[in-house]
């Protein structure tokens, strides 16, 4: 039996339009003239800007069959953005004038859930082998832009604290080029949320062609760069690929960083005690009275 097609958002909103409320009208016409505003208004803001009321416009939402206004945005999205995977439509939690209590608890809430599901989508065993191969690489060359690009700038900083052989460049082309001199006894870590970045595919190619080892850090699923992968490491998709801004999805990727960090240590504790306190000695010398 063939599953019958759901019918558009707009379709279906022109569909009820003669059995609407003069205030439900008003928020469906507004709708439909501004279809991507509305998706970033909350009930309040959108009943204002239409010029109807909170209780039009939840009235609305049942009307055309939505349970509630955050599936009618979502149905919305879908069909705003015509033929995009849902993981690419937008934030659609952004709100106007969020109460700082509100923010706080949302973090820590989404932060919290984000790490424990960690647990599920890390192998341990993959972990170590990732750790292994930097150890025993002549160089480690970090790749990764925008929020991404701050992970691998991170873990650059940190291997490079223990001695470790590592290099990383914030600026794309920079990267593609470094990734062309890559060489067999060397490792690519590549860090991209998406796994589609255009760039960071790229670098994959380029690391490929050279035999070095293609280590990637990307959001569970299916995704292009992973396939360029000797190992693939995986964090939650916590967050939309479109979104205003990584939050959890940097933290978990963080987190993985630091887990590498600590099994790398771990794997010659005595070189990297030597380095930690060259480091601190250098860094946090006091200066000699004249």
């Amino acid at each position: 039996m063939v599953e019958e097609t759901k019918p558009s958002a707009s379709d279906m909103i022109r569909g009820m339009l003669p059995e609407m409320s003069e205030a439900e009208r008003k928020v469906a016409l507004f709708i439909l003239d501004q279809p991507q505003k509305a998706l970033y208004y909350n009930v309040v803001e959108l009943s204002r800007n239409a010029a109807s009321s909170g209780a039009a416009v939840i009235r609305f939402c049942k009307r055309i069959g939505a349970k509630g206004y955050s599936e009618f945005k979502l149905w919305l999205a879908k069909d705003v953005f015509r033929e995009v995977d849902e993981k690419y439509l937008p934030d659609l939690e952004l709100e106007s004038k969020t109460p700082a209590e509100r923010a706080i608890r949302e973090v820590i809430d989404y932060a919290r859930q984000s790490l424990s599901d960690l647990t599920r989508t890390l192998d341990p065993a993959v972990l170590d082998l990732t750790a292994s191969k930097i150890l025993g690489a002549s160089l480690t060359m970090l790749f990764g832009i925008g929020a991404s690009g701050i992970v691998a700038s991170d873990f650059h900083q940190k291997l490079l604290r223990i001695g470790i052989p590592a290099s990383y460049t914030f600026d794309s082309h920079a990267q593609i080029a470094a990734a062309c001199s890559l060489k067999e006894s060397q490792v690519a870590f590549i860090v991209s949320y998406s796994g589609e970045t255009d760039a960071m595919l790229e670098v994959a190619r380029q690391a490929k062609e050279r035999k070095a080892c293609v280590i990637t850090l990307t959001m569970e699923g299916a995704n292009k760069l992973r396939g360029f992968a000797d190992i693939a490491i995986s964090v939650p998709a916590s967050e939309r690929v479109y979104r205003s801004g990584a939050e959890t999805s940097r933290l978990t990727q963080l987190s993985v960083v630091d887990m590498l960090y600590r099994l790398i240590v771990s794997g010659d504790v005595e070189t990297a005690i030597q380095a930690f306190e060259r480091s601190m000695q250098a860094t946090h010398r006091t200066k000699r009275p004249k």
